[in-house]
């Protein structure tokens, strides 16, 4: 799976340079977990990979841009799979999203941790914005038409508060490591909670009434 925006058809050209970010992104990730992600340079990741320096800072400038490929490739298979018909529930999509990334986190407790221990030092937080806020607004702003979403809140900052929730979790997670509760556990507690507060009281309108 890359991260190429689901259902754009791609030019050869394109295609090879996916491959390309792809394959070092796969020897980036096998060198975090061998040898942590601090103690990995770009020269390593490009000889892994057996391409060159150049090649490897041309797909990846700053070895901190490698941990936000690593969300957006769970971001994009998350909504690959909580692909929903037009009648479901927004707030279960929603649901379906957290849990599924938060499995793909659990599944490789290792590479997680070098990648949020990576994106930390880089002031990835603070430098950048969330990787999911342009998967999350358009979920909420569907579910706001639909009456399912109270349509005075923001959609913006549900989505930020959301993703702030996965994020807090995450640390968390690799903080207590066996000691804690899992991630799904963590995220879902403040999922819930959020998605709670922001439902509307209002029936939800027949489908033909919103087309």
């Amino acid at each position: 799976m890359t991260a190429a925006e689901p259902g754009r058809v791609q030019r050869p050209g394109q295609q090879r340079a996916e491959a390309t970010r792809d394959l070092l992104y796969q020897a980036a990730a096998a060198l975090f977990v061998e040898q942590g992600y601090e103690n990995t340079t770009m020269a390593e990741i490009a000889q892994r990979a057996r391409t060159s320096r150049r090649t490897a800072f041309n797909h990846f400038p700053s070895k901190s841009d490698i941990p936000m490929r690593w969300v957006r490739r769970m971001a994009d298979l998350a909504i690959d799979v909580t692909g929903a018909p037009e009648c479901d529930q927004a707030t279960e999509r929603i649901r379906g999203y957290f849990r599924f990334i938060s499995e793909m986190v659990e599944a490789e407790p290792e590479l997680s941790a070098q990648m949020l221990l990576g994106w930390t030092a880089a002031a990835g937080p603070i430098r950048y914005e969330s990787q999911l806020l342009a998967d999350l607004t358009p979920m909420l702003q569907e579910g706001q038409a639909r009456g399912q979403i109270d349509a005075a809140a923001d959609a913006a900052t549900i989505a930020r508060t959301l993703s702030d929730i996965l994020m807090g979790a995450s640390f968390r997670w690799v903080r207590e490591g066996d000691d804690g509760p899992s991630l799904q556990e963590l995220v879902e507690a403040g999922i819930d909670l959020v998605l709670r507060a922001i439902q509307s009281g209002r029936p939800q309108q027949p489908n033909h009434q919103l087309r």
